[in-house]
């Protein structure tokens, strides 16, 4: 009886602090964006620091040091393409919607039409205020990327301080809570990392295959669209058909409909593919979970977080299975 009493103190413990975490999640909701970012980051730059490590025998720090440079050599190489496919993007659509050839004839002649009644219609001050709020909102998305490199860099370059003096807390009078805290954050942090690295090389078999299908098509600043799929691939099943608006619109202005047709037949195909194979396909061997399940939680988490519960929907089922013992997660 008391062996049993003990058993249930345990657990009923282990889901008290789990309650604290959430209570703290709830409270600082505003920085979870800035934390989950940080928390990734961190997690592939440590991971690629070790195989760094391994393969040069360079110390700890340099290897991660490393990890760094390189990344942001890549970062400031994409940014210099990805703003010069931005800036091609913009004088061709400027050309064509300038352009009278198009737009004189057949069912452009009504769609050029309609569309022109309706910019007339539309109030300039309303245009520039949305215009400022959407640049608003990426000026802070870009800032909180920046800034979670930053910690994340800190927080790889410091680990083994930081774990040192984390050890106060678990040796403290309340090392029981600090325990159970640091087990469950570990464990969720570990989780988070291994799926969100089976999402990356999903990216890269999508940006390759789409990457094909663009060569073939004579795509013009062909190593910015790459750029740009690849990232937009970082967002499960929604990435692919955001991509596919400046895919489309740089097809019609190099081609013709068919081009447009070739792209919106591979982006479909592609999509196709993530949704229903790729994604839940590895992620179903990653976290042994049935393919129907995977699609509902994706489906059933973007509606509840957003973008982000794509992103983060599995980890937390998974997570959740793990922590109540009912399918383990095999890190």
């Amino acid at each position: 009886m008391n062996i049993f009493s003990s058993f249930q103190n345990r657990r009923f413990y282990r889901y008290f602090v789990l309650s604290v975490i959430i209570l703290l999640i709830v409270l600082l909701k505003q920085f979870m964006t800035l934390l989950l970012l940080t928390i990734i980051f961190s997690y592939l730059a440590m991971n690629a620091g070790k195989r760094v490590q391994r393969v040069t025998r360079l110390s700890r720090s340099l290897s991660i040091a490393l990890v760094y440079i390189v990344v942001m050599a890549f970062i400031i190489w994409a940014v210099e393409h990805g703003a010069n496919t931005v800036a091609h993007q913009v004088k061709s659509m400027i050309h064509l919607a300038t352009d009278s050839s198009w737009h004189t004839t057949g069912i452009f002649k009504e769609v050029y039409k309609n569309i022109q009644q309706y910019s007339n219609s539309l109030n300039t001050e309303q245009l520039i205020s949305k215009g400022f709020t959407q640049l608003n909102q990426v000026g802070h998305v870009l800032y909180e990327l920046i800034l979670a490199l930053l910690f994340s860099f800190i927080f790889s370059m410091t680990y083994p301080q930081l774990r040192s003096w984390s050890m106060t807390f678990i040796h403290s009078p309340y090392k029981r809570f600090f325990g159970e805290f640091y087990i469950i954050v570990h464990r969720f942090i570990i989780i988070l990392g291994r799926l969100f690295e089976v999402q990356l090389m999903i990216c890269v078999i999508n940006t390759i295959a789409m990457v094909i299908v663009l060569t073939f098509l004579n795509f013009p600043y062909l190593i910015g669209f790459a750029i740009l799929i690849f990232i937009l691939g970082l967002i499960p099943v929604v990435g692919v058909l955001i991509s596919l608006v400046p895919l489309t619109v740089t097809a019609f202005i190099i081609g013709d409909w068919h081009t447009v047709l070739v792209i919106l037949v591979a982006v479909a195909v592609i999509h196709f593919m993530e949704s229903y194979f790729l994604h839940p396909h590895f992620m179903s061997q990653r976290t042994h979970m049935p393919i129907l399940v995977i699609l509902l939680n994706l489906i059933i988490m973007e509606k509840v977080f957003g973008v982000w519960g794509l992103i983060i929907g599995l980890p937390i089922l998974t997570f959740l299975l793990d922590f109540f013992r009912i399918q383990k997660f095999k890190a």
